[in-house]
């Protein structure tokens, strides 16, 4: 079950009223009529019965709030990922202690980064073992190279990578596409490159991986494919967001040429094991 658990600094921060039913665009301030301790939160499933609907009878992406025997508190609707930042950023609840938070020193406390790795966790749970890993580690010595790195996000108007010499997550929050964009997973979520990379940042810092090879990319794919599947069932207009195979092809004349067909969600699951890149120009 999706979870997003509070941390003990956080468990008690949020005093709410419990009710066992649906609470559809319930708002969290006024739900007072009985204590209780909100435990987790996570965001609907779009088809979920207690997903909040707008005017038009359309789900919206929908924040519920969960106490310790896992009843539902309450529910929110937002019309996306950035709508949900803007509230939580300046929800009590939510800011309360940001810095003792999972996120907060993987951000280097840039508020922008910080709340789409919040997004991203209660979108992906497996996506926040990822990040609490990386956090376990903050600074580490580079052997290799002789110098100490301190894992961090930053935000680029070039392509997503993660720097091995550096320690640094490159991210373009506005790039939603790959290559030539023709396949039809070739258009993402930009959380969803953001996750890739990520993936990359713990097989340096956790991992102790001095140099790229071929096989990190399956993990970090895999992780891709989780948050793509996160927004295809929770995130309202990402019904066209599809797996992704994997990368693998080669360059003719400059143009990617692709080695594997699109892939639907019905042939996916979290086991599938992606191709891998063969990046070879041929003649």
């Amino acid at each position: 079950m999706d979870r997003t658990q509070f941390s003990p600094v956080l468990y008690v921060v949020c005093v709410l009223a419990l009710r066992p039913a649906c609470l559809r665009a319930q708002d969290p301030a006024s739900a007072q009529s009985r204590l209780g301790t909100i435990c987790s939160y996570e965001f609907l499933d779009l088809a979920d019965p207690c997903v909040v609907k707008d005017v038009s009878d359309r789900a919206q992406l929908t924040f519920a709030a969960f106490d310790a025997n896992d009843r539902m508190v309450w529910t929110k609707g937002f019309e996306g990922i950035d709508d949900w930042c803007t509230y939580a950023m300046n929800d009590p609840c939510q800011s309360a202690d940001k810095t003792s938070q999972v996120g907060w020193t993987l951000s280097g406390g840039k508020e922008s980064i910080f709340w789409r790795l919040q997004a991203l966790g209660h979108l992906c749970p497996e996506c926040r073992l990822v990040f609490e890993a990386i956090e376990s580690r903050p600074v580490i010595y580079d052997g290799l190279r002789r110098r100490w790195l301190t894992v961090g996000i930053e935000e680029t108007s070039g392509e997503n990578h993660f720097d091995l010499v550096t320690g640094v997550v490159f991210w373009n929050p506005h790039v939603v596409s790959a290559y030539s964009g023709e396949a039809a997973w070739d258009q993402f979520p930009p959380l969803a490159a953001l996750a890739h990379e990520l993936v990359h940042a713990y097989q340096r810092i956790v991992e102790d991986r001095l140099t790229y090879s071929s096989p990190l990319q399956v993990p970090a794919v895999k992780y891709e494919n989780l948050v793509r599947s996160a927004f295809n069932r929770k995130v309202p207009q990402n019904e066209a967001v599809m797996p992704r195979p994997g990368n693998a092809g080669f360059y003719l004349n400059s143009d990617f040429q692709y080695l594997f067909d699109s892939l639907d969600w019905a042939d996916w699951s979290p086991s599938f094991v992606p191709l891998l890149d063969v990046f070879v120009e041929q003649p």
